[in-house]
Parts: structure tokens; sequence; C-alpha cells
């Protein structure tokens, strides 16, 4: 017998899957239009449920009647929504998931009916997720599934046999409840999962609406624990069980709405089921939403701190939530309690595993800035949380906390600050309870303030937060990082400038001098002594400066080490800056502050230390080190060489300060040994900081462009370069260093890779053909993103930073062979590079080279110095 069915049948099917995609289409368009007039998120989402409610239902008939007998497919299945599509907030793009609930003992007399109906679904233009699964089997896998599980939470019948649907239902409910803590455990532990895939921290530059900490999800969340231990998981219904307070309950409704209705726009606007927030979105939704920027901040930023806002709330709630589900006092726990649990005062216990507030210690809380402070010092010092009604009667008090600071309150706050162990983690408790502010108000403003940039990975008050934890870390480190943390005199005032640093964010005014204000303010207000102040003030107001000169220019200079020892003034303000500098760095990402940058701030630190101390330069100290180091490296005839002699009396002191004597005198073989207007080169690996160092040399190489021409073998090879130094020796030798990472090599480059850039190197001196440059994927992506910060391009010419050559520095968005493009121009504009830094300022990268004309003068010429920049600048701007 023939299982193919009639012709008319299937042309029915046809028939209603040409419908239903017009259905979708049509309905969507007409959803979008009420969105568009603002229908609130929530009523979108039911009434798209609604549309694919309807096209599923007509489906499914179709389905069933091409199979010839649609009554008795009515009671052999049951359509079950799930999910989102389950509790009606199907957004514009969701994935449709049902499960296909039967009661039947072979499942495989329903295939053909199963596979015409979910093909049908795709074919009308719907993303599907399906099941086939009994009752049994659903429960089965939600037993041992926390994602499975949390999806059939919410189900809702839609076509089919409603007594299958409630036998799942009374099955499902009486798993759930016999198993609740199993089940909390298995939704928390997934989520946790989740989160870590999508981003740990709330603060993400490119949050996904959904998936990221306090998205969408995190919401499901709070919705699935109420179920699992109370049977409820409408949120109104659990506020009206007195499961959540009323200030929960209204920042959850809010915070849905917002996400709901944001993420209908992401979805309707991309014709797709887009979910991230990526930094076009940002732009495009902050100026669809009406957000007009004013006060230092840019629409965008207004927009994402309200982004970050609600999820922050979200997260807070859905946290507690977790603790509390996780709390439970066990047998054992009830017995150690007596025993090892204490009082203290009678307002506060030490428990076995959290802090608790008794009820008089409840009402000496509220409004009491001082005991807030000592609840947080204790909790933290014992190591054990809050406990959950402590916590949140601390968080629903916060705003009604005052913010007067006493000098007991100002004293206890900066004893916790002051102290390693205690400082990161007690500010950010304050910070998340709302009590931090009231003691630095400074901290209300930045509290969720966005910095719309690639190069700040968090917000101004999670950076600041960060920074505190990342300064702490330093005592744990062996270099010369982690010795000026151990020696700063007094760490309250260092761990207070971290915390202020970066708090003059978004105002019109430059950002360093409004943080100098706050700590002005601060200070007193914290009754700190006026040098503490001072110091403070100083640290807020230069905490860039330090960071600017040792990635920006030239540290061998002896004039700006003199200046800058002018500025600090004293080793511990040096100290301090230099220990802030690299905090700074650690927290705006990961993988900013490398052991290379640690390695020339620290360069810069010793340099002007020895200078403050009156101690000779460590350039001098090495040089004198490595002349007697070359007495036994050299041999008699070496010794003896004019050449030789000549060559040591030019050696740039940046490089006999960092290189031994023996490789300054392999060096030196190399170059003796070069044919007229030959040149040489090799690389070798630097373990201690990852980074790969090129050494060259080219005889007669003043004016051939031998600095552009290595540079573009460089960047053709896909090396990144960080610094780049040329020196023009005795009897016209050029001396050249490059510091590089490699981006193809997981640690050492093998010795083959660095012959054959060293090669290539060698080869570019003269070549007539420039560099061909890789073709990166997603670079041109990736560059339009940059760009979308709206940072212009710019060229700035300083003829007073340096004494011997003229600092031009050009700030652009980065490009594969952007420093060969520029140094070339340079070579023909006939001048010489003498050294060259490549850093970051913000989205952009900052190439900065010292030059002279070529007779090895400074460019005074008004003119000639305006023709550089317009040179430069063409430079940037063509694409």
């Amino acid at each position: 017998m023939s299982s193919v069915p009639p012709s008319g049948n299937a042309a029915n099917m046809a028939d209603a899957i040409a419908a239903a995609r017009e259905e979708i289409v049509a309905g969507r368009a007409r959803i979008r239009e009420m969105h568009d007039r603002g229908l609130d998120g929530q009523q979108v989402c039911n009434r798209l449920t609604t549309l694919v409610d309807g096209v599923v239902g007509k489906l499914f008939d179709a389905a069933a009647a091409a199979e010839g007998d649609a009554a008795k497919a009515r009671t052999k299945l049951a359509l079950v929504a799930l999910g989102g599509y389950g509790r009606r907030q199907s957004a514009p793009f969701s994935d449709v998931d049902l499960m296909l609930l039967h009661g039947s003992a072979d499942a495989t007399e329903l295939s053909a009916l199963v596979r015409r109906f979910t093909n049908a679904i795709f074919d009308a233009g719907l993303q599907l997720g399906s099941s086939l699964r009994s009752a049994e089997e659903a429960i089965q896998l939600a037993r041992t599934d926390g994602v499975i599980c949390s999806s059939l939470i919410d189900n809702r019948l839609i076509a089919g046999s409603q007594p299958l649907h409630q036998h799942f239902r009374e099955l499902f409910n009486r798993m759930v409840q016999k198993r609740s803590k199993a089940v909390c455990k298995s939704f928390c532990d997934a989520r946790a999962e989740e989160r870590n895939q999508y981003g740990e921290s709330l603060y993400l530059l490119e949050p996904h609406v959904k998936r990221s900490r306090g998205g969408l999800r995190d919401i499901h969340l709070l919705r699935w624990i109420g179920f699992a231990e109370l049977g409820e998981s409408d949120p109104e219904r659990l506020f009206m069980q007195g499961a959540m307070s009323k200030l929960d309950h209204h920042r959850l409704q809010s915070a849905q709405a917002f996400l709901l209705r944001l993420r209908n726009e992401m979805q309707f606007h991309a014709n797709s089921a887009k979910d991230l927030l990526d930094r076009a979105e940002q732009l495009r939704i902050a100026a669809l939403m009406g957000y007009r920027g004013g006060e230092g901040l840019l629409p965008v930023e207004q927009f994402m701190r309200d982004y970050f806002r609600h999820t922050n709330h979200v997260w807070q709630m859905a946290r507690r939530r977790e603790a509390t589900t996780f709390s439970g006092v066990t047998m054992t726990t009830r017995m150690l309690e007596p025993v090892l649990g204490r009082k203290v005062e009678g307002d506060y216990r030490i428990g076995v595993r959290e802090v608790s507030a008794t009820r008089s210690g409840m009402a000496k809380l509220q409004g009491n800035l001082g005991e807030v402070l000592r609840l947080v010092d204790m909790s933290i010092s014992e190591g054990k949380p809050l406990d959950h009604s402590t916590y949140s009667a601390l968080l629903l008090a916060a705003p009604e906390c005052g913010e007067e600071v006493g000098p007991a309150v100002a004293e206890r706050f900066l004893y916790l600050l002051g102290t390693p162990s205690l400082a990161a983690p007690s500010l950010r408790l304050l910070h998340e309870l709302g009590y931090l502010e009231k003691v630095i108000p400074a901290m209300k403003h930045a509290r969720c303030l966005l910095q719309f940039n690639q190069y700040h990975k968090f917000t101004v008050d999670e950076h600041s937060l960060h920074a505190i934890e990342q300064v702490t870390s330093f005592a744990k480190r062996e270099d010369s990082l982690g010795e000026a943390y151990r020696h700063v005199a007094d760490r309250k005032r260092l761990h207070l400038a971290l915390l202020l640093h970066d708090l003059g964010k978004g105002f019109e005014e430059e950002h360093s001098e409004v943080g100098r204000r706050i700590a002005e303010e601060v200070g007193p207000r914290l009754f700190l002594h006026p040098s503490a102040t001072r110091d403070v003030s100083f640290l807020v107001h230069q905490h860039l400066n330090m960071t600017d000169l040792a990635l920006r220019r030239d540290i061998g200079d002896r004039e700006l080490i003199r200046r800058f020892a002018a500025l600090v003034e004293t080793p511990d303000r040096l100290r301090m800056l230099f220990v802030l500098s690299c905090a700074d760095l650690a927290a705006v990402g990961p993988d900013v502050l490398t052991q290379w940058k640690v390695d020339v701030l620290g360069d810069l630190f010793h340099k002007t230390l020895a200078t403050l101390e009156g101690q000779p330069s460590p350039h001098s100290r090495a040089l004198d080190e490595r002349r007697r180091e070359m007495a036994s490296v050299l041999s008699p005839a070496e010794q003896g060489d004019a050449w030789f002699q000549r060559q040591i009396e030019a050696f740039p002191a940046a490089f006999l300060a960092t290189h031994s004597g023996r490789d300054i005198g392999e060096a030196l073989r190399r170059f003796r040994k070069l044919p007229e207007q030959g040149a040489d080169a090799w690389g070798h690996y630097n373990r201690d900081n990852a980074t790969v160092e090129f050494i060259a040399g080219v005889d007669r190489g003043r004016g051939r462009g031998a600095f552009s021409s290595m540079a573009g073998a460089l960047s053709s090879n896909g090396l990144q370069i960080l610094a780049a130094d040329m020196q023009v020796m005795a009897d016209d030798l050029l001396l050249l260093r490059f510091v590089v990472t490699d981006p193809d090599s997981s640690g050492e480059p093998p010795p083959s890779r660095l012959a054959t850039v060293s090669k290539d190197m060698i080869k570019s001196v003269d070549a007539k053909e420039p560099p061909r440059f890789r073709k990166i994927w997603g670079q041109d992506s990736a560059e339009a993103s940059l760009r979308l910060t709206g940072l212009p391009n710019n060229v700035r010419i300083d003829n007073t930073a340096s004494a011997t050559a003229t600092v031009v520095e050009v700030y652009t968005f980065d490009r594969v062979g952007l420093l060969y493009s520029l140094a070339r121009r340079l070579h023909d504009l006939e001048l010489t590079i003498w050294h060259s830094k490549i850093a970051t300022n913000i989205d952009q990268v900052v190439d900065v080279f010292y030059v002279t004309n070529r007779g090895g003068g400074k460019i005074e010429d008004a003119e000639r110095l305006e023709h550089i920049r317009r040179e430069m600048l063409q430079v940037i701007e063509q694409r």
C-alpha cells in the first residue's frame, strides 16, 4: 500500500504553507507599525505570539488533514509551546520552541505527521526548535538537564490533546516540587555557564541583551526559581504572595519593559534574531529613543547608562535570589551555630557561614553610615557574606541614608580603603549596597557611566573598583612593580587616588581637571591631612602623565627625566604614580597591562627615582658596567681597532642599559663585517615580557629610508610593532631596533620564523617595490567599529618636548602598514627618524616620531612644519 499522500492533499499543504508565509510577513509588518508607534514591549510580544499561534495551529491542522485523519491526530498529539514562546514573550524573530507531546507506546506511527508538520513550519519561514516526547520522557530529561527543565516551566497548550498536556503538567509539577533544591541548582548552574560564555562582567562594552549578566535570561532565572520553590513563576503573583519586595517588583517590571522593547527594536531593524547590542546599534537606538546628550555625556552614553542601571538591578535581584535559595540551614549548621557562632554587642551575629544583624542591629543600621561600614568591615574581615535579610534591608535603606561623614566614619572608611586585603571587597560591597556614594558623592555620577569606546571595557564605576582590585594584587608580584607597591608609605592615598582618578568623566571639562577638584573636596571631607590631600589631588590630576611619557616619549632623554622629576617632587609620589599608572592600565581590560608596558614604565620610574635621590642614572651605571664587560668580550685585536672604539662611544645609552656586553660585542662584530651599503638583521625572543626584539645595521644607511622599509617588512610579516629606535652611529652606520609581538606564534617564535623575517628586513633596504601587507579577516569591520567613536584624525608637532629633535605625533585609527606609510612619507620629506613609539589613545593609535632634517637639526621653519603636518594628515586620511 502506497504511503504517498494524494496529490490533492499535497496541493492543499502547499497552499497552507504559502498562506502561512504571507500571514507571517503581513503580521510582522503590522505589529512593527504598532511597535514604531510606541506599543510597549510585552504587548508587542503578545501580538507576535498570537500571530505564531495562529500559523502553527493552521499548519498542524493542514498536516493532520494531509495524513488522512485530523481528528485522530488531535487526540494523539499535544502541541506545547515552551520557553519564551510559552510565556508569550516571542520577539520578532525568536525561535518557535515546541514540544510535540504524545501518549503512544510507539511514537514511530506519528513520524510522518511530525515530519510533515515540522517541515511546513520551516517552509513558512519560522525557525523551529522541536522535540517529540512522551510526558515521562520529558520529565526524565528534565531531571538531568537544567536547560530542558527551565524550558518546560513556561508551557502552554496550542493545539491537540488537552488531557495529554494536563498529564504532563501534573507529572512535571510533582517532580519539581519533590526536587526543588536540586532543580534550582541545575537552573543556576546552567545560567552561570551561559553568563561565562556571553561575558561574566555586567558592564560589557557590547552586551547580549538576552544572555549577558543582568539580561533577560536573569529575569527568567527569577521566574524559574520562583516556580521551583513556590510553584509560581509570574512576577506579579510572586509579589502578591510576598516573595518579592515592592522595590524589587518595580525594578523588575521596569527592566523587563526596557529590555523587551529594546530587543524587539533590534530584531525588527535587523530583520533577524539579533540580540547583541553592538556599538552601531547603541548609537542608532540612542538617537531613536530621543537621548539628547549634554553635561559632557554623549546620547549613546546616556542610553547605555540606563541599560546598565536596569541590568544591574536585575543582576542584584538574581544574585540575592540565588544566595537565598542555597543558604538553607543544614542540621550540621544548626548544631555548630551555638558553639561556633557569636554575637557582637547584641547587634550582629557572626555565624558559621554568614554575618547577620539582629533586630536591634537592624534598627541601629537604619541611616547610620558608621554602622554600615562597621558591618561591612566585619563581613569582609571574617570572610563571610551578609545573610540575605540583612543585605536586602541595607539595600532598601540606602536611599534614605544621609551623606554626613564625621571623623569616626572617615577613620573607618580610610581603614578599609588602606588595608589591601579589605579594600577591594569592601568597596565593591559598599557600592553594590548604595553606600559608597554616601562617602564619595562623585561615585553616584559614575555609576553605570559608559565610556563609548573600544579601549575601555567597563563603566567608570566598575573601572575604578577594578583598579583597586588590580593594585592590591601587585603585592604578590616579584618585580619592580610589586616592590614599588610594597614600599608605598601610605596606601590610603594611593587607593583613594585610584578610586577617584576617573570620576571626572562625563563632564564637559577634561576629566583630569574635574578629578583634581573632586579630590580636593574629598580630602577635607575625609579629614585627610593637607599633605595627603595634595598627594591624592596630584595623582588624580597627573594619572595619565607617566603612561604618556613612557609610551610616547624618548625616556632616554635626560632633560625629559629632569622635568618629570621636578613635577613629581618626591620619591613616594613617584612610586605611587608608577603603581597607579599600571593599575589604571590593568583595569582597562584583559591583557592591556603587558609585561612590556610594565618594563617601560619601570624604566622611567627607576631613571626618575635616581634623579630624585641624587644617584647616578641607571644609564650611567649601565654604561660604565658595559664598558667594563667589553674589555673581556672583545679580543685584543678588536680592542685595538679604532672602528670598534668609535662605535662604542656612539652607542645609544638606552641600548647599553638593556643589553649585555656580550650582546653588544656580537652586534659590533656583525656590523664590522658589513659590505659597503650592506645590511644585517636578526631577532631574539624576550621571555620576560613576551616580545621579540629585532636589531639591524645598515652601512651608509642615512637617507635611504631603511627605517620605513624595515618597518614595512615587519608589518608585512604580520608582526605588531610596539616601539622602534634608530641611531646614526660612527662612520654613517645606521643602528635600528624594533620591539614587536608576533600574533602568529604562541609563545616563542621558532628560529625559522625569526630568520625569515630578518631576511625580509635586509632585502627591504633599497627595494623598488613597496611591501605587500596581509589582508586580515574582519579588519574592515573592526576598523568601522572603532570609527564609531567619532575621534578625528590629528597630527601634532612639538618642538619643545625634545632638545634635539622635532616630535611629530599622529593620531588615527590603526591599520596594517600604517607605521610604514607614515615613516616613508617622512623619508620622502627628507627627514631623518631617530626614534619612534606606538601607543594607544582611547580607540586610536598614536605613532610618535622624533625627526630632524638631514643635517641633524630641528625643523624650525613654521611653513615647513605646517607642510609636514598636512602631508601626515594626507597619509592617514587616504584609505
